[in-house]
């Protein structure tokens, strides 16, 4: 799968009135939520669920508490964290800023070098795809291609469950359970297994 972009003129900051040149944008395709993250690395380094989301907590608790106490926090290779702040109060002088006229304003992420060389590595651009006026204008594959590569992944594998079916199709995991009960609908799958462990399958 791709990531997507697409293409803007740059405001005319001068108003000189002359076209501007224009500057790509990343077009996200949703939002990955905290639940769908922690299925997705489940799902492919079979560490548990309630490991990974105790895991996740804690880090989120020393990352805020060592921020708090005035730390910069690297998270290995991702980068680097440091809050930012700004004064409530307009002062030309220091000694006119006092502390509770400072606050935090957000966190400065800084990004690793390896990092950064291996997301664009690994990442694929296009330009995104022009919306077509079908029942799945909202998306970016549409309902043929979707079955299509549904169609060829069942070929190679007995069965798919949601977190496959959501990555393959570069689809969010509400987005991929609208579909995946929807094949149902229509004959194209058949449901097994309860809970976390549903897994779809074709037609014998």
């Amino acid at each position: 799968m791709s990531a997507y972009y697409d293409l803007f003129e740059k405001p005319d900051i001068g108003r000189t009135g002359e076209q501007q040149p224009l500057y790509a944008r990343f077009v996200p395709k949703g939002t990955i939520d905290k639940k769908e993250f922690i299925d997705r690395v489940h799902l492919f380094t079979g560490i548990s669920r309630s490991v990974l989301e105790g895991t996740m907590a804690a880090f989120m608790d020393e990352l805020r508490d060592c921020l708090a106490n005035g730390w910069t926090v690297e998270l290995g290779e991702l980068g680097y964290f440091t809050p930012s702040l700004s004064c409530q109060r307009r002062a030309m002088e220091k000694d006119k800023v006092r502390a509770a006229s400072v606050a935090l304003r957000g966190l400065n992420f800084r990004l690793g070098k390896r990092f950064y060389e291996e997301l664009g590595g690994k990442m694929k651009l296009e330009r995104k795809p022009r919306p077509v006026v079908s029942a799945s204008s909202d998306t970016f594959l549409s309902m043929e291609r979707r079955l299509q590569l549904l169609d060829e992944y069942l070929q190679r594998n007995p069965c798919i469950n949601r977190a496959q079916y959501a990555r393959l199709m570069g689809r969010s995991y509400k987005q991929a359970i609208n579909d995946l009960n929807l094949f149902i609908e229509n004959g194209v799958l058949f449901r097994y297994g309860m809970g976390r462990n549903v897994v779809y399958a074709g037609k014998k």
